[in-house]
């Protein structure tokens, strides 16, 4: 939990009031310093001081809400003083989930968290930033589709060298591309698919789509083509006319990486029947990065069928 207030009393209170509740408080002492705070970590809830100095409580609401990767935070407005009938408009107006008065009731505190976790729990099926189904909503529809007659093809795709991109250009263009991409495979598949295919988003640059068998093919060579295509447009114009970027890998050495790709798995039910949903992923990764690795793979986005 992130409790934004100039108040160091405050945040001292909540945070020993909420440590016996059973939760970790991280507390930041501006509206500037919680933004920043935002960029490198998402907390669960935020806490959110209406009176503070420069930035107010409503605009750190406004920019919290407007930013894709926080939008889905939940945040509870609070003031010393009891909220009359027009901030609190002003608060749902804005976005705010719940409004506290101090003094905190600490049972009445208590109450508002365990609804707003326990309501944030039943939205979890969907992926905060693209909107499109989480791993609840996947793994619900894998087994639907057992249990449907006819040749189907589940497809794990990723972003190639994503991490390099994020790690230079930042969370924001990182999320930028993120949302290019789910844009790229709903296009697809309503362009190239069948009404009723599926679209989810595990997390990060990690998308699954079902389809038939028969339309496998058209909706991969949509997607790969679009990417391709478009791609460059998250890029400096210096960047794609070097056709690479300059960013450190996971040992923290500089390194060039060519522009991002996508790589698509794809399995079908046409031989064997699907195995075990955490199998077929597990199994799906591990010959997926083999083919990246293989250094006759073509150039740019590609597809692997298993």
């Amino acid at each position: 939990i992130l409790v934004v207030d100039d108040d160091q009393s405050v945040v001292s209170y909540l945070e020993f009031l909420l440590s016996i509740y059973g939760y970790a408080m991280e507390g930041a002492a501006s509206g500037e310093e919680a933004l920043k705070k935002l960029e490198s970590s998402l907390p669960d809830l935020i806490f959110l001081d209406l009176m503070m100095p420069k930035m107010s409580g409503y605009t750190v609401c406004r920019c919290i809400r407007s930013n894709p990767r926080t939008s889905a935070i939940p945040v509870i407005l609070y003031t010393a003083s009891r909220i009359g009938p027009e901030e609190k408009a002003k608060g749902i107006e804005l976005g705010a989930d719940d409004f506290l008065s101090k003094p905190f009731n600490t049972q009445e505190l208590k109450a508002r968290l365990d609804r707003l976790f326990k309501r944030r729990a039943e939205d979890m099926g969907y992926n905060p930033l693209t909107k499109l189904p989480g791993n609840l909503f996947i793994e619900k529809e894998f087994k639907n589709c057992l249990n449907k007659k006819g040749f189907f093809a589940f497809c794990y795709l990723d972003i190639d060298n994503f991490k390099a991109y994020n790690d230079l250009y930042g969370f924001k263009k990182g999320d930028d591309a993120i949302l290019f991409t789910a844009d790229v495979v709903k296009k697809a598949i309503t362009e190239a698919g069948n009404p009723d295919d599926f679209i989810g988003h595990i997390g990060g640059d990690d998308f699954i789509f079902i389809t038939t068998v028969n339309k496998l093919d058209a909706v991969c060579e949509h997607i790969t083509k679009r990417f391709d295509k478009l791609v460059f447009q998250y890029y400096d114009e210096e960047d794609v006319k070097k056709g690479y970027i300059t960013s450190r890998d996971r040992e923290d050495k500089l390194k060039n990486f060519p522009l991002m790709t996508v790589s698509i798995g794809a399995l079908t039910n046409e031989k064997n029947p699907f195995p075990p949903l955490s199998a077929m992923v597990e199994r799906m990764t591990e010959l997926k990065s083999k083919a990246k690795k293989d250094p006759n793979r073509p150039k740019g986005s590609f597809v692997v069928k298993f």
